[in-house]
């Protein structure tokens, strides 16, 4: 009986895990990019498919903000990453979704730095960034398509950290059952939209808003 308790139990040392504020931090920074700092183009534009007046429609300040605000949530995802890994090693399980959490994070930070670093070229290459129109105008509108939809697919991997969260609360009894239900609700989503209409990018709606609120009930957790 006592092999069996020591086997399921988690480890508690009374201490608040205010590591996971860095999820929120990240949450919040994944908000700010994909929510605020937008590239919104007049539907008439998109559909007559002219990239020289798309590319005109283009603020160069918003991807030069974007490009900060992604950066820094691919920081608070390292942070986060490390602190969930650490509290999984404190823990008194050998669950494979207690191990993969801080991979998903991981996966999505090296995403992100790809996708966000898009930003950053057209924030370089629009007119008025220190190397404006270097690029010409179809490699512009190409940096702008890749744009539109990297930022949101590079989440995936926090959508899988999502369902590890949901089965370690909800089956395992190690997270809040709160935060393992909105990650499993998190998961539902990306993956209705996956499954039905091959769309990649909802991890990039649903995710940045799953870890600003997951961050703040994990914080309050005692570890």
């Amino acid at each position: 009986m006592t092999a069996t308790l020591t086997s399921t139990a988690p480890t508690t040392t009374g201490r608040r895990n205010s590591w996971a504020l860095w999820g929120s931090a990240a949450g919040l920074c994944g908000v700010l990019t994909n929510f605020v700092l937008t590239q919104p183009v007049g539907e008439a534009l998109t559909k007559k498919g002219d990239a020289t007046a798309i590319v005109a429609e283009l603020s160069r300040t918003t991807y030069h903000l974007g490009a900060i605000t992604g950066f820094a949530a691919v920081v608070c995802l390292l942070f986060f990453a490390a602190g969930l890994s650490r509290w999984g090693r404190a823990q008194a399980s050998d669950s494979l979704a207690l191990r993969v959490a801080p991979m998903g994070l991981l996966a999505s930070a090296g995403a992100l730095i790809a996708a966000y670093g898009v930003k950053g070229q057209l924030a370089a290459y629009l007119d008025g960034g220190f190397n404006g129109n270097v690029h010409t105008v179809e490699s512009q509108f190409s940096m702008f398509l890749l744009d539109d939809l990297a930022g949101y697919f590079g989440w995936f991997g926090v959508t899988v950290t999502a369902g590890c969260l949901a089965w370690l609360a909800l089956r395992e009894r190690l997270v809040v059952r709160w935060v393992g239900a909105l990650g499993a609700l998190a998961v539902l989503a990306a993956t209705l939209f996956l499954l039905v209409f091959g769309f990649t990018g909802f991890s990039g709606v649903v995710a940045p808003v799953f870890l600003l609120i997951a961050g703040i009930g994990l914080s309050r957790q005692r570890s």
